[in-house]
């Protein structure tokens, strides 16, 4: 029984390794098909010529518009408040010289009252020895103590002629009396508030009625004729930037526009952007439409460039380089950055090792770019691609506006 299962097992064995051998012989009978050649591959690239031109160069930053002068109105006194000639409240508008808000000051005016009938005393007791003493000083003694009224500013003291009188006012305590009567007409103004500008009023802390303290906070105010336009610069871009240039300023989305002027920059970072500020002054009418908090776009005029090109941003590689196609190959040339915006980026010539005129200046890159590829070169849309909105080349005398269009890579 073994002896069959044995020889069943072989017959498989020996006919599965046949079938495997046909197998392997019609296989080898079938003709293989011919080999396609392999295609070249070709890397194009879009070139433009090089061209060096006038460029007028820009800086466009965005910022937020402030007041040229905000201010705190703190009391200075205490006392129960009371309302001016405007509305104590938020938003209220005001012109200068209004009075705002002002303090109780019976008291003190009765106290300042009470101080002047006391000089007048001490007056009008010493001119009978300035009658005597000091004859050539009495008339204008007396014509001053005739001047004197409670209710107003007291004027300045005739002229000390000598010594002798200057000791004679001091020993009647003339001279201190006079004094302290002119601080106390000081401290009297600060019961009102004033309006110092045109402007107005951005909060309120306390009502009227209230009885105040000194140094509470009593309402907040802006300047609205006066407006500045606080832009951070990159420390790059802050070379091109002057105090005195004209700038014009305009909304997000160009429909209004403004001129400006640059009237301070800081000669500081800011630690929180690592920017410089730059502050524009803007005059606002009324009803020009612009307004404190608001978010304008700035541009700067810089200086000009006499020899210069933009290229698109993309095309620059390793910070300072740049591919040009010579005798169809790929080559690296270094390059003098100059400005560098979103899209574009400003280059001038370097002597010896730069781009010359009449390159061709790689505009579009294939991915694989190395030095020495072998390329076939398309021409781009002109020297120096699409101009950004910024830096613009200085136009000749009756030269027409030129329409670029945009590169698109072809690879």
């Amino acid at each position: 029984m073994n002896k069959r299962k044995l020889l069943v097992l072989g017959l498989f064995v020996v006919l599965i390794a046949a079938g495997f051998i046909a197998m392997r012989q019609f296989a080898g009978m079938k003709e293989l098909p011919p080999e396609r050649p392999k295609r070249a591959t070709t890397n194009f690239v879009r070139v433009d010529e090089v061209a060096y031109q006038e460029i007028d160069t820009e800086v466009v930053e965005y910022g937020r518009i402030t007041s040229s002068q905000p201010l705190d109105l703190i009391a200075e006194i205490g006392g129960r408040l009371f309302g001016g000639r405007v509305q104590l409240k938020p938003g209220v508008n005001f012109r200068k010289g209004q009075l705002i808000y002002r303090i109780n000051d019976a008291e003190a005016r009765l106290n300042l009252q009470a101080r002047k009938s006391q000089f007048l005393n001490l007056i009008a007791s010493s001119l009978p020895d300035f009658k005597i003493d000091f004859t050539e000083d009495y008339p204008a003694w007396q014509k001053y103590f005739e001047s004197i009224e409670i209710d107003e500013s007291l004027q300045p003291l005739p002229e000390i002629t000598s010594s002798k009188v200057k000791t004679f006012l001091a020993t009647k305590n003339i001279l201190g009396e006079y004094y302290s009567i002119k601080s106390g007409e000081e401290n009297l103004r600060k019961y009102y508030q004033y309006a110092p500008y045109d402007g107005s009023i951005v909060s309120v802390n306390l009502e009227t009625g209230t009885v105040v303290n000194p140094g509470a906070n009593i309402a907040s105010i802006i300047r609205t004729d006066q407006l500045e336009l606080e832009i951070p610069v990159d420390p790059k871009e802050i070379r091109w930037v002057s105090e005195g240039a004209e700038v014009e300023v305009s909304s997000e989305d160009g429909s209004q526009t403004w001129l400006g002027q640059v009237i301070r920059v800081a000669d500081f970072l800011d630690p929180t952007t690592q920017s410089i500020n730059v502050y524009i002054g803007i005059e606002a009418q009324p009803n020009s439409g612009i307004y404190d908090g608001q978010y304008l776009r700035a541009t700067i005029p810089g200086s000009r460039l006499e020899q210069a090109m933009q290229i698109p941003r993309r095309v620059l590689i390793n910070e300072d380089q740049v591919y040009v196609v010579k005798d169809g190959m790929l080559q690296s040339r270094q390059v003098n950055v100059e400005k560098i915006t979103q899209d574009k980026v400003l280059i001038s010539p370097i002597s010896g090792i730069g781009l010359s005129a009449g390159d061709s200046l790689v505009v579009d890159l294939p991915a694989n770019a190395v030095e020495n590829m072998k390329v076939t070169t398309e021409v781009g849309s002109g020297p120096g691609g699409n101009r950004p909105s910024g830096d613009r080349p200085r136009k000749a005398k009756n030269q027409p506006d030129s329409v670029t269009s945009e590169n698109r890579s072809e690879t």
